[in-house]
């Protein structure tokens, strides 16, 4: 089986097979997520592009200025979904191609590409950039990323001059790393996976000339980046947002990193519930299990396998830099694609390792036919039921209720925000940051624009919409009491009742 998947093209199949199992829901289903319900009652105004533009992201505020001003519904926005969804297609023909050149040149098993495409294609990360069309940019800047790296570490790995570099063979890369950084910073770390593969096979020095010139080329990159974002704000009355301040604390940035990024990392693809003792205790589980194995192979505690550990963290550290050298702590899945890939192949390739120094193939198929079950299932429910149903009900409800009660003489409609944990309470599934198992109409920045939007859905009035307004309540007992003075022309939407 694992001979017959890892020739070229099988693995491909597989991965989009699995792919679209897990998302053909997005072709048909209408829903409007936390952001997507702002974007698109903003499509006309340009404050899209400011929104990103201001964040670093002024890539992403052209592609969704562009795209948004041809969009005009809620149903609409299958069009956005479809198309990250066709980005991550991309995103892993490129995977299985460039990684078979990668493991001509590395010499690593070949299963960890095909498993590490099975991963992408379940992994949360990827549910949330398919599933939420505000992140519909990220399948792009990753594949960006991902061609800067391959480029370099190819160059790298000339014959003629090994771990040498031209200025030219430096143009390209550090273009498309630009592109990376400019449509999402935290999808350029791509650019380290070769470099990553590398260091898991080869364990070599820092002073290997491949991994100082990897190292180095990715923290320029990163740099010239940054540069290149001050220098935009000359010339424009806009000002940096907040998120992309820097912090000099350090002690409070690694308490961060190793407490929630690491062990989200650790988590192989079930979401890290903070309020789940099982669930914290499982990430640790697999760290010293891949420890153990490490030690295992190598028959001994020695001094190369403390350094490689330690290099190995260190790279985990610098795949997550674009949130570690910044003020906000937040270790959202948007965020953790890459780091989360890379404790998976590391952790893959440490099995596949001690599978191969006893029975390679009946213990590595049945290792590889365990894994492609555990991922398909665990993606199919943070996905499904996790993101999309409750999403789903949410707005069906809403949509139904509005177009019951609203009448053109209504001018203000007020609305009950849910408790974050409402889904929870219906559906019997967690909250995640604000990514699965959250309410869109929780947070204070969705129900006006929504509201809004099925007004000019409603009436093709987009005057009338902007009249309208949109007055909001957490408190029910304060909402009841505003209710009970109903007056002419207003609308009330306890959303947590419509349950």
């Amino acid at each position: 089986m694992i001979d017959f998947l890892i020739k070229p093209g099988k693995g491909f199949i597989l991965s989009i097979l699995l792919l679209t199992a897990l998302f053909i829901p997005i072709f048909f289903s209408d829903y409007a997520y936390l952001d997507e319900a702002h974007q698109l009652w903003h499509n006309q105004d340009g404050s899209n592009y400011t929104m990103f533009f201001v964040q670093g992201r002024g890539l992403t505020g052209i592609l969704m200025n562009h795209l948004f001003s041809v969009i005009f519904s809620i149903s609409d926005f299958k069009i956005v979904r479809i198309l990250s969804f066709f980005s991550w297609v991309l995103f892993l023909e490129e995977f299985f191609r460039l990684g078979r050149k990668w493991q001509e040149r590395i010499g690593f098993d070949k299963t960890l590409i095909l498993i590490g495409g099975i991963y992408i294609a379940c992994c949360p990360s990827v549910a949330i950039y398919i599933g939420w069309g505000s992140c519909f940019e990220v399948g792009i800047a990753s594949l960006l990323g991902l061609w800067s790296g391959h480029l370099l570490f190819m160059s790298l790995l000339k014959k003629d001059a090994p771990g040498s570099l031209s200025e030219p063979s430096l143009f390209l890369p550090t273009l498309l790393g630009l592109g990376s950084l400019f449509l999402y910073q935290t999808a350029f770390p791509c650019f380290l996976l070769p470099f990553i593969l590398f260091l898991l096979e080869k364990k070599p020095k820092l002073s290997d000339r491949i991994m100082k010139w990897g190292i180095s080329i990715y923290v320029l990159i990163s740099l010239l980046y940054y540069v290149a974002f001050l220098y935009s704000f000359h010339h424009s009355s806009l000002r940096p947002n907040e998120r992309t301040d820097f912090t000099i604390d350090i002690p409070g940035k690694l308490g961060f990193f190793f407490s929630a990024p690491l062990a989200q990392g650790f988590s192989f693809n079930l979401l890290y519930n903070l309020h789940s003792i099982p669930s914290q205790q499982f990430p640790i589980l697999m760290m010293v299990l891949w420890v153990a194995l490490l030690i295992f192979h190598n028959k001994t505690i020695s001094k190369k396998n403390l350094f490689f550990l330690l290099v190995f963290i260190g790279m985990l550290m610098l795949i997550y830099a674009p949130l570690l050298v910044g003020k906000e702590n937040f270790s959202s899945y948007r965020t953790m694609f890459m780091l989360n890939l890379t404790v998976t192949i590391a952790l893959i390739h440490a099995i596949l390792s001690f599978f191969g120094t006893f029975s390679p193939s009946h213990k590595s198929t049945f290792f590889l036919v365990f894994l492609l079950c555990f991922f398909a299932a665990v993606g199919a429910w943070n996905f499904r039921i996790n993101f999309l149903q409750p999403l789903k009900k949410e707005y069906s409800l809403l949509d139904q209720y509005f177009n019951t009660h609203y009448n053109p003489g209504i001018s203000t409609v007020y609305v009950l925000r849910p408790e974050e944990d409402l889904f929870y309470d219906k559906f019997s599934i967690h909250s995640y940051k604000d990514e699965f198992g959250v309410p869109s109409t929780f947070k204070d920045w969705t129900p006006e624009p929504l509201i809004k939007q099925f007004i000019l859905e409603k009436t093709h009035q987009r005057e009338k919409a902007q009249k309208t307004s949109i007055v909001q309540f957490t408190n029910k007992d304060s909402f009841d009491l505003e209710a009970k003075n109903k007056g002419i022309g207003s609308m009330y939407i306890n959303v947590r009742s419509l349950f």
